[in-house]
């Protein structure tokens, strides 16, 4: 076979695949899951996941074996820097190799859940990380960002879409 229709069939098997995990992650569920979890930096402290709601929040699936996460975690730093809260869930991961790895890269969280078997993802059809989502008050998921978050969706999206559900919460 030539290199022409080798190359043709490479892009084309990899945006079926692609459009698979898209179509997969875009269906799953609009409402934040109600689990209880362990906090990744306390093993011996519960957390409701629904308590995380009541107010718009920005919410990051992140794993210590995810290079891409390593890729946007300097927006997420830059973003809790400016006073966006951020809560993190550790997906599928070890606690040690997390706690190591936030030690190391800094943490942006105000807290982690800690997801070893990876149940809200589940919840949520959530296939790969990084992930983004933006809630609002009630739980339901207003926005989800599938990849690496960059500054610039960072500013034009993420931010004005939590300030407005801020004021709308008021």
């Amino acid at each position: 076979m030539n290199n022409r229709i080798t190359t043709f069939l490479a892009v084309a098997a990899l945006l079926v695949i692609a459009g698979s995990v898209l179509a997969r992650f875009n269906g799953g569920g609009n409402e934040w899951p109600a689990v209880t979890l362990s906090e990744l930096a306390d093993a011996d402290r519960a957390v409701s996941s629904a308590s995380i709601t009541g107010e718009p929040r920005v919410i990051n699936f992140w794993g210590s074996w995810c290079v891409a996460c390593r890729e946007e975690h300097p927006v997420l730093q830059r973003l809790s820097e400016e006073g966006i809260a951020l809560f993190g869930v550790n997906h599928l991961d070890e606690r040690e190799d997390a706690l190591r790895w936030l030690d190391y890269f800094g943490d942006p969280y105000e807290t982690s859940l800690f997801d070893a078997e990876g149940r809200i993802g589940k919840a949520l059809d959530i296939e790969a990380l990084p992930v983004t989502l933006v809630i609002d008050g009630d739980g339901a998921i207003r926005y989800r960002h599938l990849g690496v978050l960059d500054n610039k969706t960072a500013d034009t999206v993420i931010v004005p879409l939590v300030e407005k559900l801020k004021r709308k919460q008021k």
